[in-house]
């Protein structure tokens, strides 16, 4: 094969300052082509390759269409990529510590009126801690995986930084990185944009270089995260509630506040003489208050759990802020506040910031850190 893309892959590991060829590297494999990729060019680098497969929740009866990713067909994707290349591979049932920290931090985001972002919760408890330990154990200094970002180190301080493809970018779902585990951390995939790693995975011989990627959340196999919560029965039983204007007005009934998250306009159920969205979800009054597309808007939020990925600002930060995976940047400056939390004030006013979110600061494309946007308002003199 040419060695063109294979070699500009390979590249940046080069310049690990403590990444030697044949270090044992565990490599998270889900079936896909990112991960099998980061694998397959990992061992034709010379690195001592183990496949980890996640068993994440049980997906009896749910098999074929309706499952999302992680699938037995998935796993016997990754390991017949480990056969053809020779490394070893595994299947280790993580169903418990997923259960813990994602499904049920999931649920309780939505009963507590928040939109929760469960794909930053397993990067952060399953994929690098709960698999850092795995490789501990099993002699492996490194943990690998098929996201697209991008790691340097300069100094003797690691930095995380976006991808080279913009389309791809993950840096948003990994902010919860630091300098303790950004050093044993592996991106193979930072120099490349994603239909290169499809041609590099066709050179590779890799027989799903093409396979479909998943987009969706992984164990909400019904499509809807309401019906996900009704199946697991955890209605809080608070039943029907008002729909309330912003100013005051009962416009309609829900069927339960949690089915409803910020910046919703479909589904309400509710005639009005201009689109309504929802603007904020009171659980302990069981209201959804609606409003217009301007009372979407707002200059700040509260942020709380702040994780930085180097050291912590002694006072205020001026950066850019996203508020969401898909929304750009914006300028901001990032106040501490007494309780530990941060106030994150804009330049210019941000649409739908929606509690349980994580809100990721950056600055010339490298993340200093993130949190989760909070639903309390913010009650320091600052605010």
């Amino acid at each position: 094969m040419a060695r063109g893309l294979l070699d500009r892959a390979i590249a940046p590991l080069w310049h690990h300052p403590t990444l030697r060829k044949g270090d044992r590297v565990l490599v998270g494999m889900s079936g896909g082509v990112d991960s099998s990729v980061s694998a397959a060019l990992l061992h034709r680098a010379g690195f001592e390759v183990v496949g980890i497969s996640m068993q994440l929740f049980d997906k009896n009866g749910i098999q074929g269409s309706s499952a999302k990713c992680c699938t037995l067909d998935d796993f016997q994707d990754a390991r017949r990529i480990a056969h053809q290349f020779g490394f070893a591979h595994y299947v280790m049932d993580f169903e418990a510590q997923f259960r813990a920290k994602v499904i049920e931090e999931f649920i309780q985001g939505y009963l507590d009126g928040e939109t929760p972002s469960p794909c930053i919760r397993c990067n952060q408890y399953l994929k690098f801690h709960s698999l850092m330990i795995r490789a501990e154990s099993l002699g492996a200094s490194f943990v690998a995986t098929g996201h697209y970002a991008s790691i340097t180190h300069t100094e003797g301080t690691w930095h995380l930084r976006k991808a080279i493809d913009p389309v791809k970018d993950q840096s948003y779902f990994l902010f919860h990185h630091n300098q303790a585990t950004l050093p044993r951390t592996l991106f193979p995939l930072a120099a490349l944009s994603k239909p290169e790693v499809r041609q590099l995975g066709t050179e590779l011989g890799l027989h799903l270089a093409e396979k479909a990627e998943s987009q969706e959340i992984c164990f909400v196999v019904q499509d809807r995260y309401d019906q996900f919560l009704d199946a697991e029965g955890r209605d809080p039983g608070t039943g029907e509630g008002p729909i309330r204007h912003l100013d005051g007005r009962i416009l309609g009934r829900h069927r339960g506040y949690w089915r409803h998250t910020v910046g919703q306009r479909r589904g309400l159920g509710v005639a009005y003489v201009e689109p309504l969205y929802v603007i904020r979800i009171e659980p302990p009054s069981n209201t959804v208050w609606v409003g217009s597309e301007m009372d979407l808007m707002a200059k700040d939020l509260v942020a709380r759990e702040l994780s930085w990925v180097g050291d912590v600002p002694a006072g205020p930060l001026a950066c850019e802020a996203r508020i969401r995976s898909r929304s750009p940047e914006a300028e901001a400056l990032v106040i501490p506040l007494p309780d530990g939390r941060v106030k994150v004030a804009f330049a210019a006013p941000q649409r739908a910031i929606a509690p349980g979110q994580a809100v990721v600061l950056y600055r010339d494309g490298e993340v200093l850190g993130g949190g989760w946007i909070d639903s309390r308002p913010c009650d320091s003199p600052l605010g």
